[in-house]
């Protein structure tokens, strides 16, 4: 077999990577592992492989001109190659608020918003990123006073309005409450700069954007249509605010 020939042979091995299950993938391999020897007569009863994906793992395992050994460290290398990818791909998830009687699969923005709060470790922070917030979205509310009351830090950055400032007072009032840190943008940007991003972040693993306010309306009645996003971009989100705030986009408010 030459080096092209090799190649195409080695690029069959990565599609099929792809197509088995992982826990039929470690059965492949711990079997040739434990030097069985694998052919086209045995691996359909050692790795329990059906389908058009057992037919083309026989018709690579059936090859005479790849040794097990060979054949072996490309599966090996194949599965080494997916994991990585695996950890670094980025999840996402539709999150919608609307009518009660549409039934899509599609989870709702309150439920969705409660279970990240409600996930949140004292080591992580949680940041929210809003142009409104108001006092009648209470089940959210309670969530962020729980993280407050857990020793979990809250950031919140919002838009500069007095409404939000009355709201806040309202959320926020019990003396022995723990008050998250709220930053607002400064008027001197612009009379037409927002803050208009609606944005949650817990820690540096997930997060939501959503067309949703932290309003009851936003999270429960209007029509409204999020991401709810896993993987290693959160943290690409979480280093621009982190900017804008060193940069004093926003001021911290008492």
């Amino acid at each position: 077999m030459n080096s092209k020939q090799t190649l195409l042979f080695a690029e069959k091995v990565a599609e099929l990577v792809r197509d088995i299950p992982d826990n039929l993938l470690e059965i492949l391999l711990t079997s040739w592992e434990k030097g069985e020897t694998i052919t086209k007569y045995n691996v359909e009863r050692i790795t329990g492989i059906s389908g058009d994906v057992l037919l083309r793992l026989v018709s690579l395992v059936a090859n005479p001109d790849i040794d097990d050994d060979t054949l072996y460290g490309m599966f090996a290398v194949g599965m080494g190659t997916k994991s990585i990818h695996e950890k670094n791909k980025n999840n996402l998830e539709i999150v919608w608020t609307g009518p009660r009687n549409i039934s899509a699969g599609i989870r709702n923005t309150k439920p969705v918003i409660e279970e990240m709060l409600k996930s949140a470790k004292v080591d992580e922070t949680v940041t929210i990123v809003d142009y409104m917030i108001t006092s009648n979205a209470e089940s959210i509310v309670d969530e962020l006073k729980s993280c407050l009351n857990d020793g979990v830090k809250v950031d919140m950055i919002l838009d500069n309005n007095s409404k939000n400032r009355m709201h806040l007072k309202k959320c926020f009032a019990e003396k022995s409450l723990t008050r998250p840190r709220i930053l607002i943008r400064k008027e001197k940007e612009s009379n037409f700069y927002k803050v208009h991003a609606k944005i949650i972040i817990i820690g540096n693993r997930e997060m939501l954007l959503t067309s949703a306010n932290l309003t009851e309306l936003g999270t429960e009645v209007n029509f409204e249509m999020g991401l709810l996003v896993r993987g290693p971009i959160v943290n690409d989100m979480v280093l621009l605010l982190t900017k804008m705030i060193n940069d004093k986009y926003f001021e911290d408010v008492d």
